[in-house]
């Protein structure tokens, strides 16, 4: 089955406008002429998906669950229409990543190349999966889980840092060994940001001593909670850079190899070199780290 999309944008002006008159009006056609489009629809999808009386029109219950999807393929139309001309990108990108590392070189982008941005920010799976639906044009990611349909590629390795207040017994040491983590309460944060992996991946089966005292939302909380005394964390040093040169935080290294997250590029696999998706990951390419 194939979705027509003139007659999924007829479905969800009737919606919108409450009635056929006012969507014939915003659609520029006759009203005839969208009540056909309608039927086809319920046709095709063999159920019936708006409710018409003297008041106006509403959605049933099937109309209703195929809204959101409806409104979602008319906005990937739009995206696409306006990829191809060149006129608009977005960018997904984890929490930290979002937060911290992109705004900048997004600006920059723009500015450089005089095109439309706009940043939606997830944890990982949701932006891979943005990406994966068309909704989101190319990606910054902390981990990469390798599904069919997309590349990736490395932009850099961010160093992390273990931070503590400023009156930590810790707070006058450049670095701590690896093991002292296992005596401390841990400050976890966005789910899904990778830190788990990395952890799990630098101290295998011990990976389970460390002791978690608190999963918050976001790199933001957790710094606040540090700050309160409430434990120590583990984040990307960029990320509490203006903490640290105010003095409000300690930002310790680990004894022996550091430990550096691989950021990744993600973006669909077939992607032509001058679409603007592409040309973003030339311009984070060429950005110095």
């Amino acid at each position: 089955m194939t979705l027509n999309l003139t007659q999924v944008r007829a479905f969800v002006t009737v919606i919108e406008a409450g009635g056929f008159l006012e969507a014939a009006r915003r659609l520029a056609i006759s009203q005839p002429a969208v009540t056909q489009l309608v039927r086809k629809l319920e046709t095709q999808l063999g159920t019936q998906l708006v409710l018409r009386d003297r008041r106006g029109a509403a959605a049933t219950h099937d109309g209703a669950l195929l809204l959101p999807h409806a409104r979602t393929l008319l906005q990937a139309e739009a995206r696409a229409v306006a990829a191809i001309a060149g006129r608009s990108l977005t960018v997904g990108a984890s929490g930290n990543v979002g937060t911290y590392l992109l705004p900048t070189v997004l600006r920059s982008f723009r500015d450089s190349e005089r095109i439309e941005t706009d940043l939606v920010i997830a944890q990982n799976p949701e932006i891979l999966d943005h990406v994966a639906a068309g909704s989101v044009d190319i990606a910054v990611v902390e981990w990469w889980d390798g599904r069919p349909g997309l590349t990736a590629r490395a932009w850099r390795r961010e160093p992390l840092a273990v931070i503590v207040p400023p009156d930590h017994p810790w707070a006058g040491f450049d670095y701590i060994e690896p093991d002292q983590l296992f005596d401390v309460p841990v400050i976890g944060g966005e789910p899904g940001s990778g830190t788990g992996r990395l952890l799990h991946e630098t101290y295998g089966p011990n990976a389970s001593r460390l002791k978690v005292a608190m999963t918050l939302g976001s790199t933001a909380a957790v710094k606040e909670a540090v700050k309160a005394g409430l434990g120590i964390s583990l984040v990307l040093r960029s990320c509490a850079l203006a903490e640290i040169q105010a003095g409000s935080l300690r930002a310790l290294d680990l004894a022996g190899a550091p430990l550096e997250k691989e950021l990744m590029m993600v973006m669909p696999e077939y992607l032509p070199p001058t679409a603007p998706a592409a040309r973003f990951g030339i311009h984070l390419g060429t950005l110095p780290l």
